[in-house]
């Protein structure tokens, strides 16, 4: 499984360095926080660099755009990009237009694939929403073909958490997408969350079973599959099917969520420096590293980024050791062609870090960011994806 950088604000050299330490595979880039030519030079740095490159359009901000307080960047310079109404995309023809807009800027990109736009279904699959989002899906290899190019096809699929929590209407809504008579090559697949800076709100175990089967269902019909924002989620998805998961340095990378293009009353205080914990299956503080491997020495991962931490890294490098970590959990969890040996591989892996929180915590306190809460909804979320692939 591949893994790549979610690229965002603050970009300096950080996807550069990670694809030459092999700890990325490449990079998706967005033009919100970056003009056009910026994010052309520095989508070239990453092909020089043999990675792979791709362009998510962001098209599925459109329908919240006309609020005076969006924040959208640069987003309002591409001319495909425009306040948009369900019932102006409720025509196909209109929806033809952005499909033929967004794809022709790719085709002066150097991308590995394009990625063709959509909206966001923001509540269920049974709306108007999921309606035209079947429509973008359906029209976007017609559109591409027009175009003559040879790369792969993939669709934007946005879907809200809470969506994923109907199963019928989440089943139903597979089943047309999987019954396609021109499909695309793939999706960028993204879950939306209400809260991005809370686990619990992507860590649920519903969530993480239908996101789990939705790549599982679409590698099955032969899609591929790169799952954006994915995080430390990504060796699971991986186990299931997906080709390739993606995450950044700030919480809003590593999360999707509209509440990026929406102002906060939040300041500018900038987040504490963390260690991705193989074993844990979290971060944790750098104070906390130090405390908790002083008796359990596996918290440390015995990676090459390891030792960038005395005590505490340079604030640009944090993510490099974030994507070595998620790197190497994707080629323990997701290595084998049987599913089933990757979910036990999985399980075993939150067995191990159950038992070593509960060694930490007889000991010592732990932060609530820190702590053991997301592995229960990760072991049910596993079990609950079993029961729907009949595995």
């Amino acid at each position: 499984m591949k893994l790549y950088a979610q690229v965002g604000f603050a970009l300096g050299d950080k996807v550069k360095a990670g694809i030459q330490a092999k700890t990325i595979n490449g990079a998706i880039f967005s033009p919100k926080d970056m003009a056009l030519d910026s994010l052309r030079t520095k989508m070239e740095e990453v092909e020089n660099a043999r990675g792979e490159v791709y362009f998510d359009p962001q098209y599925y901000v459109s329908l919240y755009a006309s609020s005076p307080n969006a924040r959208l960047g640069k987003l309002t310079e591409l001319p495909y990009f425009t306040p948009s109404r369900k019932s102006h995309l409720e025509i196909g023809k209109n929806i033809d237009e952005v499909l033929s807009n967004v794809l022709k800027i790719q085709v002066s990109l150097p991308v590995s694939a394009f990625i063709a736009p959509n909206i966001y279904i923001s509540k269920s699959f049974d709306s108007r929403e999921a309606v035209i989002a079947k429509n973008f899906i359906r029209q976007a290899r017609a559109r591409y073909n027009k175009l003559s190019c040879d790369k792969p096809l993939y669709v934007s699929l946005a879907i809200c958490r809470e969506a994923l929590m109907d199963q019928r209407e989440f089943e139903e809504f597979i089943n047309d997408i999987t019954l396609l008579d021109e499909p695309p090559d793939g999706f960028y697949l993204m879950i939306g969350s209400r809260f991005p800076d809370i686990r619990e709100d992507i860590y649920n175990a519903d969530v993480i079973a239908n996101w789990m089967f939705l790549n599982y269902s679409l590698d099955l019909n032969g899609y591929r599959l790169i799952n954006g924002y994915s995080d430390i989620l990504s060796p699971f998805l991986g186990a299931v099917g997906a080709d390739a998961g993606a995450t950044g340095w700030f919480f809003n990378l590593r999360t999707f969520s509209l509440d990026r293009f929406i102002p906060t009353n939040t300041g500018g205080r900038l987040p504490i420096i963390r260690y991705l914990s193989k074993l844990l299956l979290n971060r944790i503080t750098c104070s906390e590293k130090e405390a908790f491997t002083a008796f359990i020495p596996g918290v440390l991962n015995e990676l090459m980024f390891d030792d960038e931490y005395h005590p505490e890294p340079e604030r640009a490098r944090e993510v490099l050791q974030s994507w070595e970590a998620i790197q190497s959990l994707n080629t323990e969890m997701s290595g084998s062609n049987d599913i089933n040996e990757n979910l036990q591989r999985c399980d075993d892996a939150i067995i191990t870090a159950m038992n070593a929180y509960a060694a930490i915590s007889s000991r010592l306190s732990i932060e609530r960011k820190s702590n053991d809460e997301h592995l229960e909804s990760l072991q049910v979320g596993i079990r609950k994806f079993r029961d729907l692939a009949e595995l």
